[in-house]
C-alpha cells in the first residue's frame, strides 16, 4: 500500500493514505474511543478521551501527550482537542470541526479552527482514507502546516496502519 500523500488546494489540506484492512474497520477506528486512545497522536505521544459522543452535534474533547524522552522539549508536553461532530455516514464519512483547547474544554481562540472531512473509500484490497481540513482562510492554513500538521498526522495514520493491517 502507498504511503501518505498531501497536498494543498485553496485553504484546504488534503491527505490521503491507503489500508490494507476494510473500510469498516478503518471508520471503526476513528469512531471508537477506545481505539483511538491506541493510535491518535503523532508517535511518541499518548492519548486520553476525556468526552467523545459519537453523534452529530456530539463533543470530541481529548488531550495528548509526549511521553517520549527522545523528543527533547515536547517530553511532557500536553495538547489538548476539542471537536463537534457534524455529519456521520456510518463506515463512509466523518466530519467534525477541531480546535486546540484547554483542560476544562475551552476553545483556544488564538488558533486556527478547521472543519475536518474523512471520507472511507473501498479500493482493491483495502481502504483509501480521504482527509480535508478546511480553514476560514490560507494564514490558518499555512500556520498549521507549518506547526507540523502534515507529519503528524502522518505519524498517526502509521501507527493505526500497525494495528489494523496486523
Amino acid at each position: 500500500m502507498e504511503k501518505v500523500k498531501s497536498k494543498i488546494e485553496g485553504n484546504s489540506l488534503i491527505v490521503e493514505r491507503s489500508f490494507s484492512a476494510p473500510r469498516e474497520l478503518v471508520f471503526e477506528a476513528f469512531s471508537t474511543p477506545a481505539h483511538l486512545e491506541t493510535w491518535w497522536g503523532p508517535a511518541g505521544w499518548a492519548t486520553e478521551i476525556r468526552t467523545f459522543e459519537f453523534e452529530p452535534g456530539g463533543t470530541w474533547h481529548y488531550k495528548m501527550t509526549c511521553v517520549d524522552k527522545e523528543q527533547g522539549d515536547y517530553y511532557g508536553m500536553e495538547s489538548w482537542g476539542k471537536s463537534t461532530f457534524l455529519e456521520i455516514d456510518p463506515h463512509r464519512k466523518i466530519v467534525y470541526t477541531d480546535a486546540f483547547s484547554d483542560a476544562d474544554g475551552h476553545i483556544n481562540p488564538e488558533l486556527p479552527v478547521m472543519t475536518i472531512t474523512n471520507e472511507f473509500v473501498d479500493i482493491p484490497n483495502g481502504t483509501l482514507l480521504i482527509s480535508r481540513s478546511e480553514f476560514t482562510d490560507n494564514e490558518s492554513l499555512q500556520r498549521v502546516v507549518e506547526m507540523g500538521a502534515v507529519e503528524g498526522f502522518s505519524s498517526q495514520l502509521e501507527r493505526l496502519d500497525a494495528i489494523i493491517s496486523r
